[in-house]
């Protein structure tokens, strides 16, 4: 009984730890279809130079560039902003770590907004569609 009550405990402190929890599906063909009509604009005004790399160095591209729209829009709704005059495409970034985690990094002036925060992403993909879930939490 008792590793059941420091179970429930220690959920109950992680829970009272998230501020949000966001997340956010796009079909394939539409990020497919915006990179052909506009090309590099498109991406520019969506993604940095280094989530334009990675996702450039893989086959089927589209299918990162799909999974790093659709966890933008997830970390938009974790924070509970969407994108306009307070956060921008460009105040997140998400660059995967040595073993392919995703990561986020925000922009200096959205990251002392977020004082003592952190924020998670999982961002999935098959063909047809891309995912992603964002949790937005306290720093313990």
């Amino acid at each position: 009984m008792g590793l059941i009550l420091n179970l429930m405990r220690e959920t109950t402190r992680t829970m009272s730890n998230i501020l949000g929890i966001g997340n956010d599906i796009i079909e394939v063909a539409r990020i497919t279809e915006s990179i052909e009509k506009f090309g590099d604009k498109f991406l520019d005004k969506l993604f940095s130079k280094k989530e334009q790399e990675y996702c450039k160095k893989h086959r089927k591209s589209e299918l990162r560039v799909a999974g790093r729209f659709a966890a933008k829009e997830a970390i938009a709704k974790a924070l509970g902003t969407g994108f306009g005059e307070e956060l921008s495409w460009l105040d997140i970034e998400i660059i995967n770590n040595e073993k392919g985690k995703p990561e986020v990094i925000f922009s200096s002036s959205l990251d002392s907004k977020l004082n003592k925060t952190s924020l998670q992403v999982s961002i999935s993909h098959c063909n047809s569609y891309a995912a992603a879930v964002a949790i937005w939490s306290k720093e313990s």
